[in-house]
């Protein structure tokens, strides 16, 4: 998940950059200020990852909560997942720790920086140059210090230059004093400590930083200053200077020298125009890219961390979807009817639980009867399972273990009547759906806190105000109350699976058709095994009730 969510945010970084540097190009053509689009990527790359989840849960899709109580039904699961998923945890740990790490470097060097900086200005001596008040320090300069009280720091060299290039100087330190320059260096380099990994963020400081100078520049050239003069002035600085990464400097970067100097000269005017048009087409283009919903969607995950819809249960309980179920091999398990019970004619179930391991045998210690007609059926179901053998589920084709509820039912006669070696008993459930429907409801009110404990870390929960169940108005005005028991897919997007609505059981077909018409206006928190959103099948009955309308 999380290595999911840091390549999609390097995209989603990357398509912001090369929408800024289009809109860059464009008001560079109209002779307007550059800085704007670079903030703007740069604050986007670095909050809207993080607060799009957020968003997500505040503004959910749909405006009409169902009115349907939720109460989740199981029937298997299983308790492994396939190795990939198991690495994706571990690379997803260790990226963790390495961004954790990376980050405290960063974050120790930059305050390094700070604390020199700091020295710096206490060492330096407050004077007034052409009417203006600066520090002169021994040789780091010339740059603006402070972030709250910026000052002017200038090395002593640059006293003796002449008057009209150290007013330049001065001017152009000024510029960024009054721009607030030292609040978005102190920004970005704060932004950088914190996801140092992010390549194409660093590129986005380096060009905000670039189009901060560039617009100084600007600004100075706009009074009676040289061009010509003014770009030997920067040459010579940068030649002179001694760097300090956490403020604004003249010629802080030698590397940009030859753009900010470029940006200087006259803009033609042959295709001026069109080259202006085609930048804005192209910075629209990109940021819509970025703001596209597969990039989002990935960019912002859909978090586990919303309140519970309040018409769930508490300890929801659900189905993974696998690939394969578990499935009894013709022929095994000698299932035998008790002798005494076959006497006095008395017939019964047995809802027992076990694990199928990945070789498709009942791991010793894992049976368990849930419910019991009689102790002599559970002796002889307990007796028959060592016998039993089973192909076992599968995920992604890889065979897993699997927790398994099945019933076995002993009856004298009908088609549930004895099948192997004459012995009058059955492992296949029986097709009376009243006694398989409370049998699993006997099932879950013993296993469910046991079950959603072993497999699933986060449970998956509707999303309050989406679905629109509606109560048939037929059947409204009949007062006739009912349920729907339904079973669903939720996929891992919290959608519901088109084609995986099965009903199980319905009072009317009036309100299996509002049930059929609401699940695809549903949508889910889905859940989460060992931080990975997958599928889930869902046992959920629906009730209509005219006192809740």
């Amino acid at each position: 998940m999380i290595a999911a969510w840091m390549l999609s945010a390097l995209v989603f970084t990357a398509l912001l950059g090369a929408s800024a540097f289009c809109a860059e190009v464009a008001l560079r053509g109209a002779q307007r200020p550059t800085r704007l689009p670079w903030l703007v990527a740069l604050a986007a790359a670095v909050t809207w990852p993080v607060i799009a989840p957020f968003a997500r849960l505040l503004f959910p899709a749909g405006a009409m909560q169902s009115t349907a109580t939720t109460l989740p039904l199981i029937q298997v699961m299983p308790d492994q997942l396939p190795v990939t998923e198991v690495w994706t945890a571990r690379l997803d740990v260790l990226l963790l720790v390495m961004w954790t790490v990376a980050s405290v470097v960063m974050i120790v060097r930059l305050t390094r920086a700070f604390a020199q900086l700091a020295r710096i200005r206490r060492a330096s001596e407050p004077r007034v140059v052409d009417g203006v008040s600066v520090l002169v320090s021994e040789s780091v300069g010339p740059a603006v210090v402070g972030v709250v009280q910026s000052s002017v720091l200038l090395p002593a060299a640059l006293l003796d230059l002449e008057a009209p290039l150290r007013r330049l100087v001065l001017r152009h330190e000024e510029e960024h004093c009054r721009a607030r320059d030292p609040w978005i260096v102190l920004g970005s380099a704060v932004a950088l400590a914190l996801v140092p990994w992010n390549l194409p963020l660093r590129w986005i400081v380096r060009r905000a930083r670039l189009a901060l100078e560039v617009d100084c520049d600007a600004r100075v050239l706009a009074t009676e200053a040289s061009t010509t003069q003014y770009a030997k002035l920067l040459l010579l600085i940068s030649q002179r200077q001694s760097v300090t990464p956490v403020a604004p400097m003249l010629a802080a970067s030698r590397s940009h020298l030859e753009r900010r100097i470029a940006a200087m000269l006259p803009i033609h005017a042959n295709g001026r125009r069109t080259k202006i048009v085609v930048a804005l087409v192209a910075a629209v283009v990109a940021g819509i890219a970025a703001c596209s919903s597969r990039i989002a969607d990935v960019a912002a995950p859909r978090s586990s961390i919303a309140q519970r819809s309040p018409t769930v249960a508490s300890q929801p309980y659900f189905e993974f979807q696998v690939e394969k179920q578990v499935q009894q091999v013709p022929g095994t398990g000698n299932l035998r009817y008790p002798d005494a019970l076959r006497t006095g004619n008395v017939q019964g179930e047995v809802l027992a639980q076990f694990v199928v391991d990945e070789r498709g045998t009942i791991e010793p210690g894992s049976f368990k009867v849930l419910k019991s007609d009689h102790q002599l059926f559970s002796n002889a179901v307990e007796t028959a399972l060592p016998a039993m053998r089973f192909s076992a589920a599968e995920i992604g084709g890889k065979q897993v273990r699997q927790l398994v509820q099945q019933p076995f039912t002993f009856s004298l006669s009908g088609p549930s009547s004895p099948r192997q070696s004459g012995d009058g008993g059955t492992s296949r459930p029986r097709t009376d759906r009243l006694s398989v429907e409370r049998a699993l409801d006997e099932a879950i009110r013993t296993a469910r806190q046991k079950l959603t404990e072993r497999v699933l870390n986060e449970e998956a929960r509707q999303i309050p105000g989406t679905g629109n169940l509606r109560y048939p108005d037929a059947l409204r005005s009949a007062n006739v109350e009912g349920e729907v028991l339904a079973q669903f897919i939720v996929d891992a997007n919290g959608e519901v699976l088109p084609g995986s609505l099965k009903v199980l059981r319905s009072s009317h077909a009036l309100f299996t058709e509002a049930v059929t018409n609401a699940l695809p206006t549903m949508r889910f928190l889905p859940a989460e095994v060992e931080g990975k959103k997958v599928r889930q099948m869902l046992t959920w009955p629906f009730t209509f009730s005219l006192a809740k309308q």
